[in-house]
């Protein structure tokens, strides 16, 4: 049977759900229960909280204040909670994380798995994505991020500061195809790219000593899933140019073989990120040395 509607918590997960039927399957509650709660607190509001279409709900203007309202309602209660649960000795509550969805994969989830046994009060919310999320906008606790981050308002420190990205295909691919011996040979090769908001990453940049080559590859195949591209050149479709982070386990296992060893791909660093303007939770706080430590 579904139990009452916690707090702010039903509002705040249909948010970063985008559909009633999701934040009720995580809320152990039924559609028709949440919406009638949405209509209930809309109607005390006097305002239109969300725009509905088939696919997704999206926040109004009026909804998007009232939400970073009730999130900055529930990080004040979390932050109480923390303290009782600090004060104990435990770590509890949820753990907002963004990370890029091979290494997300790869690492984090693992990572995450053996923080929450250790601490099994805490809910970890885990967005896997290449795009840039917004700490703020999505009330994120911690954001693991390729390349130095840009905004004065986060606190960052580098996990992999001399990550680059290095040339990858099956052992297969390279066995059909040949392995190119300059940058430039790539022109006659199937390349495989990832790509943001459609737009392919075409220029791989190489260095070996004072020389500097750029090559502009005609993609085969692109996608906005790092992940998906890893497992392209997996099956044997072309070359990609990943993270070194990204393919250590595949060279490895050998089923990802490098090339153009003697060359230095573009640097890839990656970041641990978090806002600086927001209060530093103890179980933030434990997770970003977790997270630091599983590193080195």
């Amino acid at each position: 049977m579904a139990h009452e509607l916690p707090g702010w918590d039903w509002f705040l997960r249909i948010v970063e759900r985008g559909s009633i039927s999701a934040a009720a399957r995580d809320l152990n509650q039924t559609p028709a229960a949440l919406s009638i709660a949405l209509k209930r607190l809309e109607a005390q509001l006097g305002a239109r909280l969300f725009q509905r279409s088939t696919r997704r709900l999206t926040l109004t203007v009026e909804g998007d204040i009232w939400y970073r309202s009730a999130r900055a309602a529930q990080d004040a209660l979390n932050a109480g909670l923390d303290e009782l649960a600090g004060s104990r000795g435990e770590l509890a509550g949820t753990l907002r994380i963004s990370a890029p969805s091979d290494f997300g994969r790869q690492y984090v989830l693992g990572w995450l798995d053996e923080f929450c046994r250790l601490h099994p009060g805490i809910v970890p919310i885990v967005a896997l994505s290449d795009r840039v999320d917004d700490l703020i906008a999505d009330s994120l606790d911690i954001a693991l991020r390729a390349g130095a981050p840009k905004d004065a308002n986060v606190i960052a420190t580098p996990l992999a500061p001399d990550n680059n990205r290095i040339l990858v295909a099956s052992p297969d691919y390279w066995a059909r195809r040949g392995m190119p011996q300059t940058p430039a040979e790539l022109a006659q090769h199937t390349c495989l790219a990832y790509s943001i908001r459609d737009t392919p990453h075409v220029s791989w940049r190489f260095v070996r000593g004072s020389e500097i080559e750029t090559v502009t590859i005609m993609p085969a195949r692109h996608a906005n899933d790092g992940a998906v591209v890893s497992e392209w050149a997996r099956q044997g479709w072309g070359v990609a140019y990943k993270s070194r982070l990204d393919v250590a386990g595949d060279l490895a296992t050998g089923r990802l073989v490098a090339a153009l060893t003697d060359w230095a791909g573009e640097a890839s660093p990656l970041y641990l990120v978090r806002s600086g303007s927001r209060q530093v939770l103890p179980r933030v706080r434990a997770f970003w040395d977790f997270c630091l430590a599983k590193m080195r």
